[in-house]
């Protein structure tokens, strides 16, 4: 997989650039690599519609989004998952780039924070599934979390360094969790929750300066919202907590209210791959 291209020596970075007390060869211990290996064999997954644990995370999308309405036949086309986000009445055809950890993601944001996803659905200012799949996507190529990785050129010196600070933020979840309930995810899921919501208010800031902006002008909104997780990271937070905060010290204050009030979502860790989710019913 080329993971000879993350050890490089300490002395291609000056000291002063560093808030953090490790050096630089330490980024690349064999334990942290086992545990972007880990990520890595994740991101990869193919969203399948005839597996029934991932089909089960689209009727857990379903219900989240569109609490009270009747779950349609997932075979066969359906209008209302234009209205949750989707190009078009197949959801399963979005997830072609992002796979499974596409619609995990979706999952993810629709149960913790549905009052927040309600308010956007109801706007329709942007399709938000086809949106949110696009950070996920931003996210795993910014950081080179999907395999197989190119052994010619090595990653960019700038992504090398977002990557090292994103694996400081991932590996203490990691070592201290159980490793059956994807600890090791969970500075990937913050970072998604918060690209999508500074995407939003970015999107939403577009469209107040400028009524003439439309949806040809919304990949302008993605590079922004691209631009700030990359700037969040180069910054170094010492853990998750602080990457947090440095993002929705970015946003109005409205989204510390939704965040507030957010729900929990149910685990969506490795069990839905084995087909022993109980949190999913038909």
């Amino acid at each position: 997989m080329g993971q000879s291209c993350f050890k490089f020596g300490g002395g291609m970075i000056p000291e002063e650039t560093w808030d953090l007390s490790r050096s630089y060869q330490e980024f690349s211990t064999p334990n942290e690599l086992k545990m972007l290996d880990r990520i890595r064999s994740q991101t990869c997954v193919l969203f399948d519609m005839e597996n029934k644990d991932h089909s089960m995370l689209l009727v857990r999308l379903w219900k989240a989004a569109l609490p009270g309405e009747a779950l349609p036949d997932l075979d066969k086309p359906h209008e209302r998952w234009k209205y949750i986000g989707f190009q078009n009445a197949r959801p399963e055809t979005d997830f072609r780039a992002a796979g499974w950890l596409g619609l995990r993601h979706l999952v993810l944001f629709a149960e913790k924070y549905p009052k927040l996803l309600h308010r956007i659905l109801a706007e329709q200012r942007y399709p938000w599934a086809a949106a949110s799949i696009n950070i996920t996507e931003i996210i795993v190529t910014h950081l080179k979390l999907r395999v197989p990785q190119p052994r010619i050129a090595p990653i960019p010196l700038d992504k090398i360094y977002d990557l090292q600070a994103f694996m400081w933020l991932s590996f203490p979840a990691y070592k201290e969790g159980d490793k059956k309930d994807f600890a090791e995810f969970r500075a990937v899921d913050a970072l998604y929750l918060h690209g999508v919501m500074t995407l939003d208010h970015l999107w939403n800031q577009r469209l107040e300066r400028d009524r003439s902006t439309n949806l040809l002008h919304f990949k302008l909104a993605l590079i922004e919202a691209s631009a700030v997780m990359h700037h969040v990271l180069h910054r170094r937070p010492e853990n998750i907590e602080a990457m947090n905060a440095s993002f929705m010290g970015r946003l109005p204050p409205l989204y510390e209210t939704y965040t507030r009030t957010s729900a929990q979502s149910k685990e969506i860790g490795p069990n839905f791959l084995d087909g022993s989710d109980s949190n999913a019913e038909m």
